[in-house]
């Protein structure tokens, strides 16, 4: 399916009367990649996120990790911005509806530093029970290398949910996304297949 197709099918889901699942974890953080590749379905994973933080308990932590506004071009491929925590740790729902109502989708993707930011650098204050990575798999500014996310994610032992968005054409990026699933014993998600939205909120 196209990203919109596949938009349109997880819309549906979303107005359903009763969501399956619920959060497992006390402290979930969540990581999108809200890059320009993703910008004509943004909206949707923006509701998607919403809906997700509506169904938390309220005693359960949420944080938000994505970009900085500002990159810079370094040559035709590759690009510096950094991945920043739009939101810390919080359970106050207006703090993460306005963290969430404030993303732009635009530029490139430092998808890995992000990663390493969730993963919490081993502090436990800054280290979540689970992961919820939105991504196409593909990154362009990190200067974390997929192999050290890898071994990052191995040594963690910290579950992370990735939720493929695929690019049109898609570009192979959920061979990473993959192995990152697998590594941390998480779960892959391809917003493709059906049964994704099910799939995710039995995940959290």
């Amino acid at each position: 399916m196209t990203p919109l197709v596949t938009l349109i099918a997880m819309a549906a889901a979303l107005l359903a009367p009763q969501d399956s699942g619920g959060w497992k974890a006390k402290r979930l953080a969540i990581v999108l990649q809200h890059s320009g590749a993703q910008r004509a379905t943004g909206a949707g994973w923006i509701s998607m996120i919403t809906r997700i933080l509506a169904m938390r308990p309220e005693k359960s932590e949420a944080a938000i990790i994505g970009f900085d506004r500002d990159f810079e071009q370094l040559d035709n491929a590759r690009f510096k911005r950094r991945a920043v925590v739009l939101q810390t740790f919080s359970s106050d729902a207006d703090e993460l509806a306005g963290a969430v109502r404030d993303i732009v989708f635009h530029g490139p993707s430092p998808v890995w530093d992000a990663l390493m930011i969730a993963l919490g650098d081993g502090k436990p204050d800054a280290t979540p029970e689970r992961i919820l990575l939105f991504s196409n798999g593909m990154d362009n500014a990190s200067t974390t290398t997929f192999d050290a996310l890898d071994a990052a994610v191995h040594k963690a032992n910290v579950p992370v949910v990735c939720v493929y968005i695929p690019n049109d054409p898609p570009q192979g990026g959920d061979a990473r996304l993959k192995k990152l699933a697998k590594a941390s014993g998480g779960k892959f998600i391809d917003t493709r297949q059906p049964g994704a939205w099910e799939q995710l909120t039995g995940s959290l």
